[in-house]
C-alpha cells in the first residue's frame, strides 16, 4: 500500500498507470475532472504527479489488472478476482 499524499507519483508513474488504464483523464479523481478537463495530456501528467490528491482513488493492482476508484464495477472486478 502506498499513501500518495506521502510518495506521491512521478511523471513516469502517472504515465505506466494511464496506459495500464486506458488513458492518463482515467486517473483523474471525479470531482477533478470539470476542473482539469482542459489540460492536455502531458500538463494532466505534470498535474498530478504535482497534486496526488487529484489522483483517482484507491488504485487496485490484483495483478492482472488495474482498477481505478471505488465504482459497482471495480467492486464486481475484484469479487471476480476472489473467486
Amino acid at each position: 500500500m502506498r499513501e500518495l499524499a506521502k510518495k506521491p507519483l512521478s511523471e513516469a508513474e502517472v504515465r505506466a498507470l494511464a496506459a495500464r488504464l486506458g488513458g492518463v483523464r482515467e486517473l483523474i479523481a471525479p470531482k477533478r475532472k470539470a476542473e482539469l478537463g482542459a489540460l492536455g495530456e502531458e500538463e494532466l501528467v505534470r498535474h498530478l504527479a504535482a497534486n496526488p490528491n487529484h489522483v483517482r482513488r484507491p488504485l487496485i493492482d490484483t495483478g492482472g489488472q488495474l482498477l481505478a476508484g471505488f465504482t459497482a464495477q471495480v467492486r464486481a472486478a475484484l469479487e471476480e478476482e476472489l473467486k
